[in-house]
Parts: structure tokens; C-alpha cells; sequence
């Protein structure tokens, strides 16, 4: 018996071995995205495999159990005979060799499969931090470094002319992604799923950046996919990616080869159809604080480099024209945010701070404003109006053509008072509720919050979704006009089972006049509204836990 467990558990060592280092050493094809269309389940495969060896491993130590309880009534039934104590004596002193040696596997394949989890879906980093009595640490994108990208996660019916856009927290060193004017293909890698990393690979990317080296665009010379049947692509990303500051590794000095990747399906369709606005911030004719942010939301992803800029560096896809300034335009930075589908507009005039002491930026008070957001008219990658991902320029009479800026540029005006809005907003309603018990692997995450949201301040920043092991998660926005109130969406990788997580939301948070959730407000787990958490580092989201 101690030959056949040692056998056991030589082989189940080698091969969780085997399938760390596989993992590490290639960004293996595990075809967790097939299981996604047809509707199975997301769970990485070696995964499951290591579950598996870990309930033989288990299974093992109930025989070995077993084992010293029938040595010891061996013993105890012997009657003095000396050969059944011996007998029972070679039973006890195998069996327990076998137990160290099954407990010893149990604690590697532990270890190894908590790795393996918390590596899942690319992103294997941890942010760091703690609270709530959950251990753990704070994830995002990549260990955190990568604020959000285009496609998503596991996004289905990705056009077959799309770019691809991803931006960072902190500014990069453009010569790690940037090779003359295309990818680095060393550090950025795009593929064919099902072929992996030695497969082909998608080589003729046309590559920029905005000015800050935080959002950097990969546009495809040819279309990706095909027009016959779906492809899955990967995007993934090297150790070897670097700070613009020191020249440091973005994603850590302790990572694999190619510590973040993300999957998308693309789909058979060229797109040609244009976007839209399907709202704006102030509304048409409205007198508004000064302090209120210019907020234009958009059906689907826009071009970084069509939609963001500061006026001081040249930028007037979008403008704003005060009245009384004979057409100058009022300088500030345009912000992309929401997953590319929200542009937002601040001034550069502080004009106060906030009750958590940042800066607020104010409009100029006691004007007529006018905003025009632009269509495109260059037909170039040097766009003079606002396009979509695939270079759809914007429809902004809503008639479902793009007819350039004559027709398609979209104008509205407001005006200001002198007054500033200085109620800070309060979260109204969470899902799941706090303490929720059952939760399905898979579900949203939301606030809602009493007001319209800041846009830009609503980011994995501000919002820190918790637990062990980390996850990815990225966040999104939806606002209901009816209500003016904004419902904020923690979206995730898949939730490990049996585990505790818990979202918090920072005092970074802001209103659309740029006021903080501070004093911290909510409903505690009563459901009776609070007010004034110091700190607000995560309110009513996690209403029993001490803020940081």
C-alpha cells in the first residue's frame, strides 16, 4: 500500500508541476471561451484538473486513515501474539510514511492551485490591502496598472474592422509598445486563440498613443476573423512593457512571461454603422452651477484619439465657447472614461475645493455656453471629429448615416449661474445585499448612487472590489435620466466559490459638480441611511468595516 501511495503521489506532484510551469512559461489556450459561447461554464480547465487531483489526494488519506485504525485493531486483537503485533506494527509505521507523504501533496497542490486560481484570465497580480477581516488583497486589470481596454473581456460580436484600444493608470514608455509606427511585437501579441502563442500571429497592427502614453490604439491593417464563422482572439501583453517614469516593469519586477491577456469573439460583420449620443450633461437650454461637468455618453466605444485631448495641445474635436468671447474657446481637458463611452470636459479654473479638499475646476459663471461635439471629415487616422472604434464618424442628427460635419456635428447650449453645488451624493441601493449569502459566480455588482456621477472619478481607483483570491474587475456606468441617478457596475471575472468579497468605494468618488461621497453616506445593513464614515473608504457597501 505505502508503494502504490508513494507512486500516487510522486505523479500527482510531477503533474501539478508540470502544469504550473506550463502556465507560466505559455499563455496556454485552455478554451474557456468556447465554454462561454455555447454556455457552459468559464472555469479554467487546469482548474478543474487540480480540483480533481486535490480530491484524490483526499481520498488517499481517508485510505491511509483507515489504514492505522485496522493496525490498531490489529493490535489490540493480537492477544500477546507476537507475529500479528509485528504485522500490525509494518501497517501503523507504512501507513503514517504514506499520510506525511499524502499530506505533503495535499499542501503543494494547495498552493499550486491557489496560484493557478488567483492566475486565471490573465492579470495574475495582486493590488495589495486589506480589510474588513477579509484577507487578501485589491485587484484590477493587470496587478492594477491597466485602467480599462477595448474590446472587453470575453466580448461577443466584435466587428471585424475594430481597433484596439488599452489605457494605463501611469504613463508608458512608448518604445515598449511602439515600434516605428506599428506594435512592438515582442511585448504585444495578437492572435487566433485556438492557435496560441506560437501560432501565427497578427503582425501589420498600426500603433499610437495619446500625448499622456496612457491609451495606446492598435488598428489592424486587415480585418481580423473571417466572414464565414466567429473567431476568438487573444491580446497579450509582456513582462517587458515599461514605465514611462524609471523605466520600471508596469506590471511588477515578479511576473510571467505574459502576465496580462484578455480574450474577444469576433464576429463576421464589417462595421459601418455610426455612433451616437444618447445623452448629454447639462441638458439643452439648462442653467447650471458653474461647477458642473460637461458630460457627452455615447452608444458604444469611441476612439481615444478622436474623443480626448486638452485644448492647450491643439484638441478641438469637441469645443465649448462661452458667450462674450468672440468664438474662444474655453480651455480645459477632455477625459474618456466608461469603457470609451463617455467623454467628459474640465475647465482649468479652480475655483474651490471639495469637501474631501480636491480641487474643483468651474466653468466661467453667468454665460450662454455652446458645445459642439464633431463628425469626422479627415477619412484618416488624423481625425478632425469624433469616430467610433472601427472609424465611424459620429451621427449626430441620429439618422443612422455618417454625412460628415455639414449634417452630423452635434450642438446644443447652456447656461451658468454663479451659484456651486455642494451636496455631496449619497449610495441609495447595492446588489447583493450586504452579507448575501448564495451569490451566483456571475453577479453584477452595483451602487446607485442619489445623483449623476463623475464619470472620470469612477474607476477601479476609487471603486476596490475585494476578496481571495483577486480577480479582474472593471467598471462601468449607467445613468437614468428620469431619476438623475447614476448605478455604478463592478464587472468581474468569474467569483471563486465559497469565497467572501466585498466592494469599496473611496472618497475619489465624485458628482457630476465634482463633489465627493464625503461625508461618507448610505444605508448600513439595516437599511437606515448614515452619514459621516471618515474617510468613506467603503461606506455603505461594506457598512461594518472600519475605513482606511
Amino acid at each position: 500500500m505505502l508503494k502504490i501511495i508513494k507512486k500516487i503521489s510522486i505523479f500527482i506532484c510531477l503533474l501539478v508541476v508540470a502544469m504550473t510551469l506550463a502556465h507560466f512559461a505559455f499563455a496556454l489556450d485552455t478554451g474557456i471561451q468556447y465554454g462561454v459561447g455555447t454556455g457552459l461554464g468559464q472555469e479554467d480547465p487546469r482548474i478543474i484538473v487540480a480540483k480533481i487531483i486535490r480530491i484524490v489526494i483526499g481520498f488517499l488519506g481517508i485510505i491511509a486513515v483507515g489504514l492505522v485504525l485496522y493496525a490498531g485493531w490489529l493490535w489490540m486483537t493480537s492477544d500477546g501474539e507476537e507475529d500479528k503485533v509485528e504485522k500490525a506494527k509494518m501497517i501503523l509505521r507504512n501507513a503514517l510514511i504514506g499520510l506525511i507523504i499524502i499530506l505533503s501533496s495535499f499542501a503543494i497542490v494547495s498552493f499550486i492551485l491557489n496560484k493557478l486560481v488567483g492566475a486565471t484570465s490573465g492579470g495574475t497580480g495582486v493590488g495589495g490591502g486589506s480589510g474588513g477581516g477579509v484577507s487578501g488583497g485589491i485587484a484590477a486589470l493587470g496587478s492594477g496598472i491597466i485602467e480599462t481596454h477595448y474590446p472587453g473581456r470575453n466580448q461577443k460580436a466584435v466587428p471585424r474592422n475594430t481597433s484596439i484600444s488599452i489605457t494605463f493608470k501611469e504613463p508608458i514608455n512608448p518604445a515598449s509598445i511602439i515600434a516605428g509606427n506599428k506594435i512592438n511585437v515582442q511585448n504585444v501579441k495578437i492572435y487566433k486563440t485556438k492557435d496560441g502563442l506560437t501560432g501565427p500571429m497578427v503582425v501589420n497592427v498600426i500603433a499610437s498613443s495619446t500625448a499622456n502614453n496612457k491609451t495606446f490604439i492598435f488598428k489592424p491593417t486587415q480585418y481580423l476573423g473571417s466572414a464565414a464563422e466567429n473567431f476568438w482572439y487573444t491580446v497579450a501583453l509582456s513582462k517587458d512593457i515599461k514605465k514611462a517614469t524609471r523605466n520600471e516593469p508596469a506590471f511588477g519586477a515578479l511576473s510571467s512571461l505574459f502576465p496580462y491577456d484578455w480574450t474577444f469573439e469576433v464576429s463576421t460583420i464589417i462595421d459601418e454603422t455610426p455612433p451616437k449620443i444618447e445623452s448629454i450633461i447639462p441638458m439643452s437650454s439648462a442653467t447650471e452651477p458653474r461647477n458642473v461637468v460637461i458630460q457627452v455618453n455615447f452608444n458604444e466605444a469611441v476612439n481615444p484619439l478622436s474623443a480626448s485631448g486638452a485644448t492647450k495641445d491643439g484638441f478641438n474635436n469637441i469645443t465649448v465657447v462661452a458667450s462674450g468671447t468672440s468664438g474662444s474657446l474655453v480651455a480645459g481637458n477632455f477625459y474618456l472614461s466608461n469603457q470609451y463611452k463617455t467623454v467628459e470636459f474640465l475647465t482649468e479654473d479652480k475655483c474651490g475645493t471639495n469637501s474631501c479638499g480636491l480641487d474643483v475646476y468651474c466653468l466661467p459663471g453667468n454665460k450662454d455656453l455652446s458645445v459642439v461635439v464633431k463628425a469626422d471629415t479627415s477619412l484618416t487616422s488624423l481625425y478632425d471629429g469624433v469616430v467610433d472604434m472601427a472609424d465611424n464618424s459620429l451621427d449626430g442628427n441620429g439618422d443612422g448615416i455618417a454625412q460628415g460635419s455639414a449634417v452630423d456635428n452635434y450642438a446644443w447650449s447652456f447656461k451658468t449661474s454663479n451659484a456651486v453645488d455642494t451636496s455631496p451624493p449619497v449610495i441609495t441601493k447595492i446588489e447583493p445585499n450586504i452579507n448575501a449569502l448564495g451569490v451566483s459566480l456571475s453577479a453584477e455588482v452595483k451602487a446607485e448612487f442619489s445623483k449623476l456621477m463623475m464619470s472620470n472619478s469612477l474607476n477601479s481607483d476609487s471603486f476596490n472590489l475585494v476578496g481571495t483570491p483577486v480577480i479582474n474587475y472593471w467598471i462601468s456606468k449607467t445613468d437614468n435620466a428620469s431619476t438623475s441617478k447614476t448605478t455604478v457596475i463592478f464587472n468581474h471575472d468569474q467569483f471563486n466559490e465559497d469565497k467572501s468579497y466585498f466592494p469599496k468605494i473611496t472618497s475619489a468618488v465624485k458628482d457630476v459638480y465634482q463633489n465627493c461621497y464625503f461625508p461618507c453616506s448610505g444605508v448600513d445593513a439595516a437599511g437606515v441611511n448614515v452619514v459621516g464614515r471618515p474617510s468613506c473608504c467603503n461606506g455603505a457597501m461594506n457598512a461594518g468595516s472600519s475605513c482606511q
